[in-house]
């Protein structure tokens, strides 16, 4: 084999195990159904501390306080900033130190971490972290007031 055809090879294999190993960690990176229990949402009240607007996911950090008054700092995550953007959502949506009631797919291990599926705000304004189910309408899911209220 000459060099060049050598090198060719190198090139081409460097290439392969480059894309294999970038797409395992994908994959292992998106995939939630291992990680957080999808069949039920587990609704919790709690008070808004931190909101990291960034990719690859934006973060939301909240305080939910027991019977006992023992504070668990929970972290739930969403989809990027431009899906949540469709959504109706900004960096500015959160108001720090509210309360608020969070709807999270929580982790299947116990930790206080989870997917966030949509928040509702002391002032009733709903956020919807999740597509809208096919065939609801169209356009992003806007931030909209609960019914009842």
């Amino acid at each position: 084999m000459t060099r060049s055809k050598y090198g060719q090879l190198v090139t081409v294999l460097a290439i392969g195990l480059g894309v294999m190993y970038g797409s395992v960690g994908m994959a292992a990176h998106h995939g939630t159904a291992n990680v957080y229990e999808t069949t039920k949402v587990t609704v919790m009240k709690g008070t808004l501390t931190k909101f990291e607007w960034t990719n690859p996911h934006n973060q939301i950090y909240f305080d939910v306080v027991d019977d006992k008054g023992v504070a668990t700092h929970w972290v739930a995550a969403t989809e990027p900033p431009q899906v949540m953007l469709e959504r109706g959502w900004t960096r500015k949506s959160l108001p720090m130190g509210e309360q608020a009631t969070f709807y999270v797919f929580v982790a299947k291990n116990g930790a206080p971490v989870g997917n966030l599926q949509k928040v509702v705000l002391a002032n009733g304004t709903e956020l919807s972290a999740s597509p809208a189910p096919r065939g609801e309408g169209a356009g992003p899911a806007a931030a909209t007031p609960p019914a009842g209220r």
